[in-house]
C-alpha cells in the first residue's frame, strides 16, 4: 500500500506494506535481553481452583501468568513519568499518529578499559523535519536480541550534549538499541532528564510543555537490511499503563 503525502513542502511516498519491526520478542524460552535484573521474564501456567492453564497437563486451554519488568525485559517505551513524581503514564499526552523519523547508524568511539563507548554529538545529523530519531549502533550483532547486559561489556552512551541538542531541536521521540540512555550505575539519569528538558540540578524540576509527549524507547533491534534515511514511525505501544510500557515500533520506508 503506497501513500503519497507532502512533508516540509516536498512530495513523499510511503510504503505501508513494508513495515520494519524494531521490537524484540519476549518468550518463555528466556532468549530475550535483560538489564538490571538477575533473570529473564517468567512464564507459568495460570492455576485457579482446579483449573490448570496447560493443555499438555490436562487443562482445557493454555493461559499464562507472566512476571516481567517493562524497563528491564525487552523493547519498551517510557515517558517523563519515569523520572518524575506521580509516574505519569507514557501515553497520557501522546498522539500516536505516524511520526516523521530518521534512522542513523553510528560506530561509537571506544571507551577506556571498563568505560562505556561514546556516541559523539558530531556523529549525529538529521533533517529538520524529523520528530523521531532511531539510533543503530555498530557492531549490530544479532546477540542484542537476547543479551544479558550484566555479563556484557559496557554499552554505548550518548554524549549529554547530543541529547540536549535533540530536545532543543524538536526530536520528540528517541529510539536506541541500548538498554538505557544512562549507565546502570548513574543514579541521576542525566541523559533522560536532558531529553525531557528537566533541570538536572533541581530536586523538583518542572517538565516543559513542549516535552510532555516526548518518549524514549530502549532495547530496540534494527535489522541490517533497514537503510539509514527517512521513515514514518509508529511507536506500537501496548495497552499496559505505566511510566513505561512494552512496545514494538514499526518503521515505514519513505522515499
Amino acid at each position: 500500500m503506497i501513500v503519497e503525502l507532502e512533508m516540509a513542502g516536498r512530495a513523499r511516498r510511503v510504503d505501508l506494506s513494508a513495515g520494519i519491526a524494531l521490537g524484540i520478542p519476549i518468550g518463555e524460552d528466556g532468549r530475550h535481553p535483560r538489564f538490571f535484573v538477575d533473570g529473564p521474564a517468567r512464564f507459568s501456567p495460570l492455576e485457579v481452583g482446579g483449573f490448570c492453564g496447560r493443555v499438555q497437563h490436562g487443562g482445557s486451554c493454555n493461559a499464562d501468568r507472566i512476571d516481567f519488568v517493562p524497563h528491564c525485559h525487552g523493547t519498551h517505551t517510557e515517558g517523563a513519568g519515569h523520572v518524575l513524581p506521580g509516574r505519569q503514564a507514557v501515553d497520557a499526552e501522546l498522539n500516536q499518529a505516524l511520526i516523521p523519523a530518521s534512522l542513523i547508524t553510528v560506530r561509537p568511539e571506544a571507551g577506556e578499559t571498563g568505560r562505556s563507548p561514546c556516541i559523539r554529538d558530531s556523529a549525529l545529523q538529521w533533517p529538520a523535519s524529523s520528530r523521531a530519531l532511531i539510533i543503530r549502533t555498530l557492531p549490530n550483532g544479532a546477540d542484542k536480541r537476547e543479551r544479558d547486559y550484566a555479563k556484557a561489556p559496557p554499552y554505548p552512551l550518548l554524549e549529554p550534549e547530543a541529547v540536549a541538542r535533540m530536545a532543543a531541536s524538536g526530536i520528540d521521540h528517541l529510539l536506541i538499541d541500548t538498554p538505557s540512555l544512562d549507565g546502570s550505575d548513574e543514579e541521576q539519569l542525566l541523559r533522560h532528564r536532558l531529553f525531557w528538558g528537566l533541570d538536572p540540578e533541581s530536586s523538583s524540576p518542572s517538565l516543559p510543555e513542549a516535552r510532555r509527549s516526548a518518549t524514549v524507547t530502549e532495547m530496540i533491534f534494527v535489522p541490517d537490511h533497514a537503510a539509514d534515511g527517512d521513515y514514518l514511525l509508529h511507536l506500537g505501544l501496548s495497552n499496559l499503563v505505566g511510566d513505561a510500557t512494552p512496545s514494538c515500533p514499526i518503521l515505514y520506508p519513505m522515499t
